[in-house]
């Protein structure tokens, strides 16, 4: 085997493990999103938050390079009967956050 396909074939490996993620669970995916979303709205008086009902993660899947998560949350003064909202939020392989509402 030549240099050219032993690199190749080096970076084709590496391609898979970043896609895969195995580092990145969902206990750890799931958990990182609800810590950034808190500080996100920390010092927003009137912000979002996932201290309602029915408000947190929803849902969360392995996805290419990283995980989906779903959650569910509040903003604002929440009248009884008003429906939450919901987003889907990325964690990349990386560990970082992207997707979460902003002000």
């Amino acid at each position: 085997m030549n240099k050219k396909t032993s690199i190749i074939i080096y970076f084709a490996i590496l391609l898979i493990i970043f896609m895969w993620s195995p580092w990145i669970t969902k206990n750890h995916a799931e958990k990182i999103v609800s810590e950034k979303f808190i500080a996100e709205w920390q010092n927003v008086s009137d912000g979002c938050g996932l201290n309602c009902y029915g408000c947190g993660v929803k849902n969360s899947h392995r996805t290419l390079f990283g995980y989906s998560v779903e959650i569910e949350y509040a903003c604002g003064m929440v009248l009884p009967d008003s429906p939450n909202k919901t987003s889907y939020v990325f964690v990349s392989f990386l560990s970082t956050v992207h997707g979460l509402p902003k002000i």
